[in-house]
This record gives structure tokens, C-alpha cells and sequence, in this order.
């Protein structure tokens, strides 16, 4: 090769150098990095579709990195911890979640407010039945709906003879004791949503709380997370268990006609999913980016499309409820099934939302674990002795002092002054051990026959 040529091919490869050293480090760091609870399929296929879209629009792929640090609560507590040391987590968005969560995060001063365009902004419902679907500000939008209702194994309850719960209160009777399942409120956001739908079922919050603690000592176990509720029913473990839509939707399509999912008519209340852009976030164009292709369109038709059809996901069904209004008119006729139009379906139930919102951030946690988990032996053998009671007089002045609650908790607004305090530690503390003697006393005494 002649020397001019071999000095032209150096030239080349040294302009060269630079572009494939950056297609190098791209393969390496992330362009995004993004927290969430979602589960691997959801993270996937909004993976894939983003990547797609972004090299069509900008020209370029994207290297996303996905934090797991658990579920909600966790995630959430991850996130206020990081940034009690910096004005910074490091990390770009947290994508999924409840309403309570980013409400919390945005309050501590985590998230800043997004400003969509007018496209996507014009398509998103203020409210959804009275439930706030977007943050006025921009600290939060939801990405999704979800409601709660009741999984079941239609297999077993047949081969028992037993009916179909459709409502809360079915949860609660004597044919269902040990034989359900209920998921960890200190672990579990979803569980902390499912269980304020309960107590807004009833008339007032003790007589929520009295149907609550009723579910509570029908259960065989306390599960971790919702999912394992999910498993815990398909797997025949139980008969049934309060579960987010869409964790059910997904089990059903796996096990057909053996599973059935009750939206628990009168009570159900479709919540946002909510996704946020945090604050100083290393990739903030990206990240803006990214929220706006969630709410878009092509976003939100991975929501409810079948896989491998055109706008679909391209693997896995995610049987999530869009938020956008024109999604629901565009892909009438098309979406997966059960999956209905929640414009139509949100009904007369209004959600009382300010005492949602403390009670699922702050109260059911504490107060599951010293109710029921703390005790769960004592409260299952004082629920025992009532039931074996029957609709005598005693066992109706059993079920009184069974479902009465301590001082502090005894009507709404002294509960919901006392579930402020809880965010203190100490405070906390006090006020939690309280509880459990409480309640641990009161069943002993009641399984006592006194």
C-alpha cells in the first residue's frame, strides 16, 4: 500500500476515534435512570417502545437504567432517605406508585413540577368520580388507573359450595375464616389503597375500621406484598383476597375460568398511577422525554393492547387502564379484556381524598401491625370465640368491645390528628405501643370468655 494511502487510512480512523469511543462509553452509562415498583414486563416493554421512539424522533438510542429497590413503601422510603443527605437521588423519574406517595415526595420538596405540551395535557382528566388524576403544580401525573376488588378462586368456592364474594362484607363472614389472605400495609402501597376503599365502603371510619379488622381475622396470613395475595389464590392456598386490578387481570388470563375478579360495585374508585420527574435529576431532558412518550399516545396504547398488535406491546400483556381520553375512543373494540372505558364505569362513589391520603401514607401501617400482625394468634382465637358465639346477645357485646378502637383513634378527626404525629419517630414509637397492648389485652380478654 502506498504511504500517501496508509497515511490517509490514519487519518480516517483517528477523526474516527472520538465517535466510536462515545458509542462505547454510550453502551455503558445510561441516559436515564429511572425508579419504579412496575414489574419486569411493564418495565420492558415501556423499555423497548421508548428506545424505538426516541430513535425515530431524535436519532439516537438510549441506554435506560432501572432502579429496583422494592415496592412502593420502599421505593418511597428509598428516595426520602436520599434525600435527607443530598439535593440529589441520583436518579432521573419514579414511574408507578400511588397518588399518596408522590403527594408525599412532592410535599418533602423530591419532585419538580413537568409542564406538557397542550396535546397531551388537554387529554388527561382533571379527576376521574371525584379522584384527582394530575397534580395542579406538575409534580405528579398519572400514568395510569387502577381499582381495587376481589380476587377468587372460583374453582374452590364451587367445590365448597360457597358463593362468590362481590362485596367487602362477603370477606368478612364466618365461612371465610382462614381462608383468605391479606398483603403487609407497612410493605405494600397497593394493600394501603385497597384497604381505604374498604373502610370508605362503610358510613364512617370505625364502622370501616370494624369491617377492616373483621377481614383481618378471617385471614390465614399476612403475605408480604399484593402479588403474593395473587399467588396465594391461584395457588388454591386461599379462597380469596383484596388485589389491585390489574395483578389479578394478569393471574386470570394464566389460569382461565379458575380465577374471578369482582370489582366490588358501589365502592370503586379508579386512582392514579402516578409517575414524577425527581428532583436534580442527572438526565432531566431525558427525563422529560420520557414522561411525555408515557402520556402520549403510543405510550398509553402499550397500557391495553394486545401484544404483537399494531401499537401493542410487542411481548407481554400489561392489562393496565389507560388515563388518556382519546385512548379509550381510539382503541375501542381492540383492548385486552376485562379492561373497561373508566369514563363510563367511575360511577356515584365519591373518595373522600384528603383522609385517604394521610390514612394510606401514614395510619394503615402502623395501625395493621399492631392491630393484626403484632397479634395475629390472639386476634384469630378472639374472632373464633365470637363467631362460635353466634347471634346471641354475648357475642353481639363481644363484637362491640372486639371492634372498638382506642382513644385516640375513636372517631375521624381525632384519628386523623393522630396519624399526623406518627411521621415523628418518637412520637411514633409511643403511640404504636400503645396500640398493640391495646388491642393484644382486648383479645385476650374477649378469647377469655371476659
Amino acid at each position: 500500500m502506498p504511504a500517501a494511502s496508509r497515511a490517509r487510512r490514519c487519518i480516517w480512523l483517528l477523526l474516527l476515534l472520538p465517535a466510536l469511543a462515545a458509542g462505547c462509553r454510550k453502551k455503558t452509562t445510561p441516559d436515564l435512570i429511572i425508579v419504579s415498583p412496575h414489574n419486569k414486563k411493564i418495565e420492558a416493554e415501556f423499555d423497548r417502545a421508548f428506545r424505538l421512539w426516541h430513535q425515530r424522533h431524535f436519532g439516537w438510542d438510549v441506554k435506560i437504567q432501572w432502579r429496583d429497590v422494592g415496592g412502593t413503601t420502599s421505593t418511597t422510603r428509598f428516595l426520602l432517605n436520599q434525600y435527607r443527605r443530598a439535593d440529589t437521588s441520583g436518579i432521573d423519574v419514579y414511574f408507578g406508585g400511588g397518588s399518596p406517595d408522590h403527594r408525599l415526595l412532592a410535599a418533602r420538596g423530591c419532585t419538580v413540577p413537568v409542564h406538557l405540551p397542550p396535546e397531551i395535557l388537554s387529554q388527561l382528566p382533571r379527576t376521574i368520580g371525584g379522584v384527582r388524576q394530575y397534580d395542579p403544580k406538575g409534580h405528579w401525573y398519572g400514568a395510569a388507573v387502577s381499582c381495587f376488588g376481589i380476587l377468587y378462586n372460583a374453582k374452590l368456592l364451587k367445590a365448597k359450595s360457597l358463593p362468590i364474594p362481590r362485596r367487602w362484607d362477603d370477606l368478612t363472614a364466618p365461612a371465610m375464616f382462614g381462608r383468605i389472605a391479606a398483603a403487609d400495609a407497612t410493605q405494600s402501597g397497593s394493600a394501603r389503597a385497597a384497604y381505604e376503599m374498604i373502610v370508605q365502603s362503610a358510613s364512617d371510619w370505625p364502622a370501616g375500621w370494624a369491617k377492616l379488622l373483621k377481614i383481618f381475622a378471617n385471614c390465614k396470613r399476612f403475605a408480604r406484598g399484593s402479588s403474593d395475595v395473587v399467588n396465594d389464590v391461584a395457588n388454591g392456598d386461599v379462597l380469596a383476597g383484596a388485589a389491585i386490578d390489574f395483578y389479578a387481570y394478569n393471574q386470570i388470563a394464566l389460569a382461565g375460568d379458575d380465577l374471578g375478579f369482582a370489582v366490588v360495585a358501589g365502592t370503586t374508585a379508579f386512582t392514579p398511577d402516578p409517575i414524577s420527574l425527581l428532583k436534580g435529576a442527572p438526565h432531566r431532558q431525558m427525563a422529560q422525554r420520557f414522561i411525555e412518550f408515557v402520556l402520549s399516545r403510543e405510550g398509553q396504547f402499550l397500557w391495553c393492547l394486545p401484544p404483537g398488535t399494531p401499537g401493542g406491546p410487542k411481548e407481554h400483556a400489561l392489562y393496565r387502564q389507560p388515563i388518556r381520553r382519546d385512548v379509550y375512543r381510539l382503541c375501542k373494540g381492540k383492548m385486552l379484556s376485562p379492561l373497561v372505558d373508566v369514563f363510563e364505569r367511575s360511577g356515584d362513589f365519591k373518595l373522600d381524598e384528603e383522609a385517604a391520603s394521610i390514612r394510606i401514607s401514614r395510619l394503615h401501617g402502623p395501625l395493621m401491625k399492631a392491630a393484626a400482625m403484632d397479634s395475629q394468634a390472639e386476634l384469630r382465637r378472639a374472632w373464633k370465640t365470637i363467631l362460635q358465639a353466634g347471634q346471641s346477645d354475648r357475642a353481639k357485646a363481644l363484637l362491640k368491645d372486639f371492634t372498638a378502637l382506642p382513644a385516640d383513634l375513636a372517631d375521624e378527626k381525632t384519628a386523623l390528628e393522630t396519624a399526623k404525629k406518627l411521621s415523628d419517630p418518637k412520637q411514633r414509637e409511643l403511640i404504636t405501643g400503645r396500640w398493640q397492648r391495646f388491642f393484644r389485652r382486648k383479645y385476650e380478654r374477649i378469647a377469655a370468655g371476659s
